[in-house]
């Protein structure tokens, strides 16, 4: 048995926890990779607006997994004791996605992109933590469902830090003698 079917079997996979999380990081990467090459990234915040690497990372890895998924399981647990579950999977992600929608950046693609992207990556959150609450339980099933947010967000930061570093590293090797 190789190591891919080992993880496959793994009992962390009942639901597909695994391959979803691969799918989510690499889905992340791919849409980050292609913005950063095919978009104008330079528009933006002055420098004096810019905040601080160390902050936006606290808020992508740590803040905003926990306190965005509590929100979704919030309203999922609130539209199911109102309607039961006719249209949880629907409506939840949709209000999380209108919530986290407005950005303080233009976005350098169609906002529809943004909008449809959000609800997408809301919906897997919420449909894992579904998958999981019963057997393990809903603290356990929310880490899990905030570990695919860590890791969606971590993509992104891991993506732009690389896209960054190729670029200086261009800018430093493609310089002339004498500049």
């Amino acid at each position: 048995m190789n190591i891919v079917q080992k993880i496959r079997a793994s009992h962390l996979n009942r639901h597909g926890f695994i391959d979803v999380l691969v799918g989510v990081v690499l889905l992340q990467a791919l849409k980050v990779s292609l913005i950063a090459f095919f978009c104008n990234l330079n528009e933006g915040p002055g420098e004096d607006n810019s905040r601080s690497i160390w902050v936006i990372s606290f808020f992508m890895l740590i803040f905003a997994p926990l306190l965005e998924n509590l929100l979704l399981i919030g309203f999922a647990a609130v539209h199911e004791k109102l309607f039961n579950r006719n249209l949880l999977f629907l409506v939840s992600p949709f209000l999380m996605a209108a919530l986290h929608f407005r950005t303080p950046q233009n976005l350098p693609f169609p906002s529809f992109i943004r909008l449809t992207e959000l609800y997408f990556f809301f919906y897997i959150f919420l449909k894992q933590y579904d998958l999981h609450k019963l057997e393990m339980g809903k603290r356990k099933a929310f880490l899990l469902s905030s570990a695919l947010h860590f890791a969606s967000n971590a993509t992104v930061l891991f993506v732009l830090c690389l896209i960054e570093f190729f670029i200086d590293a261009e800018t430093n090797f493609s310089a002339q003698p004498g500049e």
